[in-house]
């Protein structure tokens, strides 16, 4: 199937997802939020289950506009089995509850020729919004479906954020768990390769990859216990690229650079890099805070 520009322009939804705590409390494990049973309780513990208070790790609202449904509905006539996650950003406007039900309406807006071999780049925009009408966040997402390059559609816009030339400021090291992906597929992404042995080994892979959005998580808990600790509401954007897959089991250290009062760069690399010279995982991150 060819690709179709024809959805360019339309918004798509609404995409109703009703949530309590324990979804918010599923995330966070999904971001290895606890993983040694007591670093970063604040997004686990909601004291009592019938008045629960938890702080919320603003990573929540990306699995609102990217999940399973979303990817779906917007079909633009892409191989689903080549299609991988190329990055993210998500601007933060309201505080989540603690339950709620949110409507999301995506956009399509654009879809790029990357060239062939290389894949269409596509450019989704979501808006969530609360059951009391409240926008809470605004997330923009690119996927790349490699097997759908050369399509003669426009070039992709050039968008590359500069890292610092210097040692970082803050680093912090943590060990991907190996049932990381199997937790965080619960919020609504199901795509095989992140659990299908089978699948993942026909892409040259050998297991399933963590998902992108997890990993974001991951580093995001990061810069928020880093940089503004114990108070991860006060996160106004964040975005990255999605430059490598990590398999479980891989030790990683975000880098972490402030460039502002209230802002950093950040990448996601192997604890090793400096000697091995791997690429990031994720890149060209920024992070802004109130």
């Amino acid at each position: 199937m060819a690709i179709s520009t024809e959805i360019v322009g339309k918004e798509f939804g609404p995409f109703v997802r009703s949530y309590d705590f324990r979804d918010l409390e599923i995330c966070a494990l999904g971001c290895n939020a606890g993983y040694d049973g007591i670093t970063d309780l604040e997004y686990l513990n909601e004291g009592d289950a019938n008045d629960p208070h938890l702080a919320v790790l603003p990573i929540f609202g990306v699995p609102l506009t990217v999940n399973e449904e979303m990817t779906r509905t917007l079909d633009y006539g892409y191989d689903y089995s080549g299609s991988l996650h190329y990055g993210f950003e998500i601007e933060l406007h309201a505080p989540f509850k603690m339950s709620d039900r949110v409507e999301t309406f995506v956009t399509q807006d654009a879809l790029y020729d990357r060239g062939e071999g290389r894949g269409c780049l596509s450019l989704q925009t979501g808006r969530s919004y609360s059951n009391d009408g409240s926008h809470l966040c605004t997330v923009k997402t690119w996927d790349v479906c490699i097997n759908d390059g050369g399509w003669g559609g426009p070039k992709p816009p050039h968008d590359v954020v500069e890292i610092p030339d210097r040692l970082p400021d803050a680093e912090v090291t943590e060990t991907v768990p190996f049932n990381m992906p199997l937790i965080y597929r619960l919020m609504g992404d199901w795509h095989q390769q992140h659990i299908d042995w089978a699948y993942t080994e026909q892409t040259g892979l050998a297991r399933p990859i963590v998902h992108g959005v997890s990993l974001g998580g991951f580093a995001m808990r990061h810069l928020i216990s880093t940089w503004f600790p114990g108070q991860p509401e006060r996160m106004t954007r964040f975005k990255t690229r999605i430059t490598s897959p990590v398999i479980p089991g891989q030790t990683l250290t975000t880098r972490m650079w402030r460039v502002g009062e209230n802002e950093g760069r950040f990448q996601l690399v192997d604890a090793d890099a400096n000697m091995t010279g791997a690429k990031p995982h994720l890149n060209y991150g920024i992070v802004e805070w109130n």
